[in-house]
This record gives structure tokens, sequence and C-alpha cells, in this order.
């Protein structure tokens, strides 16, 4: 279940030595969006950008999500961490007690593109994330749910996701189209939907072009724009 107001806070949570540790090796996170194409200064990836990541890999390996399985506060699919590369082969050589209890797995090309529809279909939000060691290699890769995720749910509970989170579209909305049957208000996990005397009502501010609501639109009422 998805969090929509800055602030918001689960009984149980991350400790703060915990969520600094995360911090400390993170430069940023950029979303994901479905069905956008995007040429060039790409800091939003599109499905189609997502496939090509996963058709240039050499390794990929897929793992149970960490904040998921230690969370548990949803029923969104849990095997959806992603590494390519020599981030992948260091997963599946690593020792570490607590990330074998993730299952690391080495995973075909076609094998991946299923996790990744599978998870948009679930109405996760795929986050990559660039690390200050080589900001120009993306070697992981999430699909996330605002109540478990720990980079996510911090940055939506802050409301920082116009700080750390880099989009190049919005979505835009055909009113004429448009039923008011609200399913793009629950897939939205930025809270950028809601019904209001029985009307949608979109905060384009609150928008980052992930896609979920382009996706399930029973009429198509919704399109993703480039906004560079």
């Amino acid at each position: 279940m998805a969090h929509k107001e800055q602030g918001f806070r689960y009984r149980i949570d991350y400790d703060l030595d915990h969520r600094k540790n995360v911090v400390d090796r993170v430069e940023k996170a950029i979303v994901l969006p479905v069905n956008m194409e995007i040429q060039q200064d790409q800091v939003v990836l599109n499905f189609d950008n997502v496939k090509k990541l996963v058709e240039s890999a050499k390794t990929i390996v897929v793992h149970d999500c960490s904040c998921r399985v230690d969370l548990k506060r949803c029923d969104a699919p849990v095997e959806v961490c992603m590494y390519f590369n020599e981030a992948a082969e260091k997963k599946l050589a690593s020792e570490d007690p607590r990330i074998k209890s993730y299952r690391p797995h080495r995973v075909s090309k076609v094998e991946a593109l299923d996790v990744l529809k599978k998870s948009a279909e679930a109405g996760l939000v795929h986050l990559a994330y660039v690390f200050k060691e080589n900001p120009n290699n993306v070697r992981m890769l999430c699909s996330c749910c605002s109540c478990c995720c720990e980079i996510l749910g911090g940055i939506l509970r802050f409301g920082m996701a116009p700080h750390i989170l880099k989009s190049s579209a919005k979505s835009v909305l055909d009113e004429s189209r448009c039923t008011n049957c609200g399913i793009c208000v629950d897939r939205c996990h930025f809270g950028a939907r809601e019904i209001v005397d029985g009307a949608l009502r979109v905060n384009p501010d609150r928008c980052f072009g992930c896609g979920l609501c382009v996706s399930t639109c029973p009429t198509e009422a919704i399109t993703l724009v480039d906004i560079i």
C-alpha cells in the first residue's frame, strides 16, 4: 500500500544508522517509466531503455528485495532486485550470509525482462541506482514500492522527490476520455492523482513519469510527454 502523505511514518521502520549507510553509497535514484522513449541526457528511463540495458548485459543476477523481505508490508513480488555485469558477479561470489539469504541467482535476459514486466504490472516503480564510484554505469535496478523501499519510501516521506528523483516526462490527461475510475490514483506512489468531488485531479508537480498510470488506464486517456 502506497503512502502519499509527507511525514508519514510506519510503526516499524529502518533506523538512522541503516539509512545513513545507504545514503552514503548512493548518488541519485532514477525513475524508469513505462512506454516512453528518450533520446539523450537520460535521467528517466522507459521499458525500452531497460530492455536495452538487459540485452547489453553480459551477466544478470536477481535476488529477493531486502526491503520487502525485511518489512513485509505488502504482497508485491519479492524476486525483483537486479544486478548487471561486475556487480552481478560480485553478488554471486559473496560469502556474506545476509546477501546469501536473499537468494542471488543468475537469470537469462528473457527471465530478466519477465521480472521487470511483472513488477510493472504489480505497480512497482523501477529505480536505477547510480553509485559514486562510477556514476555513468547503472549496475543495480530495483522495482520499488513506497511502503517498504528504504529509498523511495524515505524520499516520499520527507518530500524530497523533486530534489532527488529525476524525470524528463510528465503524464498528460485527456479529460474527454477520462471516466474518473480512479485506477490511476491507486497506481500512483507519488500522490500526484486524486479524485475530488467525483472528478480526477492531477498535480503535475508530483508526477515523475513512471508510467504506471499510463499502462493501466482502461480508456487510454493518459499519455507521457517529453518535458526536455
